[in-house]
């Protein structure tokens, strides 16, 4: 039985398409080796009401922090969509953990964070912040390994994920993508309040099964389609 050749295309267009949903959308994924169990730098942040505090004045309660910019016309403003819907699902902001919407645009205004917020509605404890200081940002972006791409028209080239620290302000967990599944996201947070979570122990395995299962999918539709098209013929 001949393979067809109209389908290989969509077989690595498919192909394609897994990988790039598990590792984040766009842009260079973190290399998690490098940077997990690592402490971020205290760095001075700046809030929408211009607010000035540091990072360390957060310790005491994990701090989930989303890396965007304000004038994302796409992808960061469907992640912090996705955050609104399922933060709620495990406690209250400020409360029981804290969450940042952190630009990484040097370029970014008090006035641009504002805006971000009213847009999306985010409540009082959800801080939307900026580095005070250029060099400090960078230190920041270098620690949680998040790197970026400019484009004309200040757009960027991005991972999309969010980040997990624990209440000392050490890298526990990253989570992938625009939208997050809620076991997951619980996962994540109990990792960061310091609870071993046993699933934890096979997320080296979780990507071959997934991508043996996907490829297997694929294989037999290839295959199923193929012998419907012989039997059509074979009729004929």
């Amino acid at each position: 039985m001949r393979f067809p050749a109209p389908l290989i295309p969509l077989f690595f267009l498919f192909l394609f398409s897994f990988v790039v949903a598990q590792t984040g959308g766009t842009g260079i994924p973190p290399n998690e080796s490098r940077t997990l169990g690592n402490q971020v730098p205290d760095v001075v942040l700046v809030d929408s009401e211009g607010r000035e505090f540091n990072l360390y004045q957060l310790k005491g309660k994990p701090v989930i922090l989303s890396p965007i910019y304000t004038h994302c016309t796409s992808a960061c403003p469907i992640i912090t969509e996705s955050l609104k819907k399922t933060v709620g699902l495990f406690g209250k902001p400020g409360k029981d953990f804290y969450i940042l919407s952190l630009t990484f645009d040097p370029k970014d205004s008090i006035a641009d964070l504002k805006r971000f917020k009213k847009e999306h509605s985010l409540g009082e404890e959800w801080k939307v912040v900026m580095v005070k200081d250029k060099s400090q940002l960078f230190e920041l972006l270098d620690a949680i390994d998040f790197r970026f791409a400019t484009l004309p028209n200040r757009e960027f080239v991005h991972p999309n994920m969010v980040v997990f620290l624990d209440k000392d302000m050490v890298i526990r967990k990253y989570m992938y993508g625009v939208t997050f599944d809620r076991l997951e996201f619980a996962n994540a947070l109990r990792i960061a309040r310091g609870e071993v979570a046993l699933p934890e122990k096979f997320r080296g395995y979780l990507f071959l099964v997934g991508m043996l299962g996907f490829v297997g999918t694929v294989i037999f539709t290839i295959v199923r389609i193929t012998q419907l098209r012989y039997r059509r013929k074979v009729a004929a």
